[in-house]
């Protein structure tokens, strides 16, 4: 893995080095994967699942122990393009070698009935699989599943952005997944999701397929005394500096949000040496400028009353009681019932949440932006 130019990574993992912390969630993982049991992972977008998941799977690696696969569902709208991605993702995994395709994974696209064929203009794989019928969809799986029990270490498999499949329409996606989670034990599963009220329900409700079937584990923020000296020890690398002070304000600022501390320690590294208050508050206003032509048009997405209620929260957050008199009345926003409506329609698509009691807008970019208005 290439060193990157810049120690804080907002793209992708590059390797421990360039990780902060999460050492209480790795020990979890481990605990739950060495001991026979599947795992939920979610939290809040942003928070660092994806490259929390690399990070342990890393570790795996160097095991010996285990094979690790993983598979991200966020583009998928179906089944059928479910299953092209786990195909997908299994011939990038295990099916390169420098002498071509493995006889392995040759006698699996055979299985599936797969044609592949490369992009003339990248060169990337594309598989077809020309799933028509429900049977098809699950004989696939466990085609899939078959290849994974019979590998010679352990696989231990992440499905990012799992509560996709909920979405899949007329399809019984979940009870789809887990009969072929029940059928193939051997494979250890971590199931992740940013769309933290989806996934706890799945996994939480009675008459849902995946209830009770996975230990739940929660991403919270990496605590700021960790992240203090991760980044001053990436500054002094390279004969930097920046106080604990200013540290704290950006932490503050992005509410903990692992990718907003990166970015914006991204940007500050690589245009100061001596990090000031006022470098500080540029770099803010550079981020959010950046984000305005996005962000102005979420008001023609939303109803006038959401809009106002969702601007209200950002300037006021953490906010406890959105029903209250004294909140309505400061922002004029008219009637209870009407912003009870806004308030369960944001919550619902995930724009606010409650976290501890309290009502924050979820991206924590678009909070600071629009407190600015």
């Amino acid at each position: 893995m290439k060193k990157p130019e810049n120690p804080f990574s907002i793209n992708a993992y590059h390797g421990k080095d360039y990780f902060c912390n999460r050492e209480n969630d790795l020990r979890t993982l481990h605990d739950h994967i060495e001991n026979d049991r599947n795992v939920v992972l979610f939290g809040w977008r942003r928070m660092g699942k994806s490259a929390l998941i690399h990070r342990f799977f890393e570790d795996l690696e160097s095991s010996g122990e285990y094979e690790t696969l993983y598979v991200d569902f966020l583009a998928t709208h179906s089944l059928e393009e479910a299953l092209k991605t786990f195909t997908t993702s299994v011939y990038d995994r295990f099916g390169s070698t420098k002498k071509g395709i493995t006889s392995t994974i040759q006698n699996l696209l055979s299985s599936l009935g797969a044609t592949l064929t490369f992009n003339p203009m990248s060169g990337t794989p594309e598989i077809t699989l020309g799933i028509r019928r429900p049977e098809r969809s699950e004989y696939t799986l466990n085609i899939l599943g078959e290849f994974l029990r019979k590998r010679k270490k352990r696989v231990v498999l992440a499905i990012d952005e799992f509560q996709q499949i909920s979405s899949y329409q007329k399809q019984n996606a979940e009870a789809v997944f887990r009969t072929w989670a029940q059928l193939f034990p051997d494979i250890r599963i971590i199931y992740c999701g940013s769309h933290r009220t989806m996934m706890a329900e799945m996994f939480s409700e009675k008459s849902r397929p995946f209830y009770h079937s996975a230990m739940l584990q929660t991403l919270d923020p990496i605590p700021l005394d960790n992240y203090v000296p991760f980044i001053q020890k990436h500054f002094e690398s390279k004969k930097k500096k920046i106080e604990k002070e200013l540290i704290e304000k950006i932490y503050s600022w992005a509410r903990g949000q692992t990718y907003t501390v990166q970015l914006a320690c991204n940007y500050l590294f690589s245009q100061y040496t001596i990090v000031k208050e006022e470098n500080v508050e540029t770099v803010f206003d550079n981020i959010l400028m950046q984000y305005q032509a996005v962000f102005a048009n979420f008001a023609k997405i939303l109803t006038i009353n959401q809009w106002n209620v969702l601007k209200s929260i950002s300037k006021e957050e953490p906010l406890n009681n959105p029903l209250s008199r004294d909140f309505i009345d400061k922002y004029q926003l008219g009637a209870t019932s009407t912003v009870s409506s806004a308030i369960k329609a944001l919550v619902r698509q995930e724009m606010v949440i409650i976290d501890e009691g309290a009502y924050l807008v979820h991206d924590v970019i678009l909070a600071r932006w629009m407190a600015r208005l």
